[in-house]
């Protein structure tokens, strides 16, 4: 039997509901619907095989890590934003083969250069370029670090970055040190690049906006460590939390996307059956790992889940995304209608709280269908003998009206569960889970929390190798006005002593070594 996630409580029984099979679920919740305390804290205490759990406020490390690690779970936490923190290096996971590395960077530099609009893909896609060949430079140079904060520390040199990459190909090239001939063609490219004199400044912006957060002390130590390992994530029972602070949020959205592509790519490649087994027979990949995903739609456009939904249930993966609505999903910055249409139509099981959109509502209004009522109706016979009749008609109404699901009470969910060759399709008004007001859940809140590192603060600066970054200012040019307002200004005051030193026998000008 697969491990459950818990759906809500049964309409009138004191019974939680729960899905057993390799299932999906995802929750269209409002802010301030409940969706921690129904669906995120109930299931993080009860799931009993890995997880890797979205933690916008901390709440949920706070609440539940201590309990899963009393379960006997190795539990990480990712907190980028604060130096008490187990470290994930995401350049450690690349395949170092070359037959199989460019192919590797070139998909991670696809997670972290999403176009923020479709007009904008070619400057996009050209600073992915830019980033793979840097990657593939560091990959064959030891004595850097091969790190993210290094790739951004390379990177910052904006407008010099060319020059550094034409210097440094005459050097390897001449060295004792030769680069190969993908990494040169990769790094050509990039010089080729930076001779734009109109798509350069904009590649280069856009490549530096989107490493710079890779420049901060803190970003800069949690992601230069290998603690975290997700390829263990079907190998033994462990947790790991993503934790950020509420108002963090939106900044570390491509990261949590890095951390999540990453995840699933390193458990979808091999099926259970196809791993091999332990000397006691068992299997090596025998977990579950359940990815509970709140604000999903924060992350942005997660390129995996496009098709991991519909690819990786045999892999021992199952899915708990959680969104304010679904409009959100849709919208054309992020996977537009059709790209959300067929990651929600993957799922089995849509749990749904109030959504607060009469649009919404109406949608689901329309999935919930129609049902039979009786009406009564009247008729009088005025003529000589008066009479009155009733008669009952069937007509149709809406299960539940838009208005009614707009409504629906703070303790109540709508679910709807897909068919199965075993059971039919199922439409619950169900209740919802509050956790603490439930004793089971209560009594495993709060436990002592497992330790989590303290990163060593004097070496934070020996984590990226400084660039020589040489910008003469011989060279500078200030574009006009400012150079021409500046030529003005000065000649104007040459003039003007030059006049005083005429017209005025008084006059007297003093240089730098008359001072004192």
């Amino acid at each position: 039997m697969f491990p459950p996630i818990l759906i809500g409580k049964h309409p009138t029984d004191d019974d939680f509901l729960a899905s057993y099979g390799q299932t999906f679920v995802m929750l269209a919740a409002a802010p301030g619907t409940g969706k921690g305390v129904g669906m995120v804290i109930p299931n993080a205490l009860t799931y009993p095989d890995s997880m890797v759990i979205n933690d916008p406020k901390f709440e949920n490390w706070h609440l539940t890590a201590g309990f899963r690690a009393s379960c006997g779970q190795a539990v990480y936490r990712f907190s980028p934003e604060m130096l008490e923190t187990h470290r994930w290096n995401p350049l450690s996971r690349l395949n170092r083969d070359p037959l199989f590395r460019l192919g590797e960077i070139k998909a991670m530099a696809s997670v972290l250069f999403v176009p923020d609009n479709p007009k904008n893909a070619s400057f996009f896609g050209a600073s992915a370029d830019i980033f793979t060949a840097l990657v593939l430079y560091l990959m064959e140079t030891p004595s850097l670090p091969f790190t993210l904060p290094q790739i951004y520390e390379i990177a910052a040199q904006g407008m010099a970055l060319g020059e550094w990459a034409k210097k440094e190909l005459d050097a390897r090239s001449n060295g004792n040190t030769p680069l190969s001939s993908e990494c040169l063609r990769e790094m050509n490219r990039l010089v080729s690049s930076s001779q734009s004199k109109t798509g350069w400044p904009i590649t280069q912006d856009i490549l530096n906006k989107r490493l710079s957060l890779y420049g901060e002390k803190t970003v800069a130590w949690a992601v230069s460590g290998d603690d975290i390992k997700f390829d263990d994530l079907r190998r033994k029972k462990m947790t790991v939390y993503f934790c950020v602070t509420e108002g963090a949020l939106l900044k570390f959205g491509a990261l949590m996307n890095l951390f999540y592509s990453q995840a699933i790519a390193a458990n979808s490649k091999i099926l259970p059956e196809y791993g091999g087994n332990n000397p006691d027979g068992t299997l090596i990949y025998q977990y579950q790992v359940l990815f509970l995903m709140d604000e999903f739609a924060v992350m942005g456009v997660i390129e995996k889940m496009k098709t991991a939904l519909a690819l990786t249930r045999g892999a021992g993966l199952r899915y708990l995304i959680i969104f304010q609505g679904k409009a959100q999903l849709r919208a054309d910055e992020l996977y537009g209608v059709q790209g959300a249409n067929s990651i929600m139509d993957a799922v089995h099981i849509e749990v749904v709280y109030a959504p607060g959109n009469i649009d919404a509502a109406t949608e689901y209004s329309k999935r919930l269908g129609n049902t039979t009522v009786k009406v009564a109706n009247f008729s009088e016979n005025y003529g000589e003998k008066k009479t009155r009749s009733k008669s009952y008609s069937d007509q149709a109404r809406p299960l539940m009206l838009p208005q009614e699901v707009n409504e629906l009470p703070y303790d109540k969910a709508l679910i709807f569960v897909q068919a199965t060759d075993k059971t039919p399709a199922l439409k619950i008004l169900a209740r919802k889970i509050v956790w603490y007001q439930e004793a089971v859940f209560q009594a495993r809140v709060n436990l002592p929390l497992p330790a989590v590192p303290v990163g060593d603060v004097n070496a934070i600066a020996a984590l990226v190798v400084p660039m020589n970054i040489n910008k003469p200012m011989a060279n500078v040019t200030l574009a006009p006005p400012h150079d021409l307002g500046m030529n003005e200004e000065q000649q104007r005051r040459r003039m003007s002593t030059e006049d005083k030193s005429i017209n005025d026998p008084d006059y007297v000008e003093i240089t730098e070594n008359d001072l004192p």
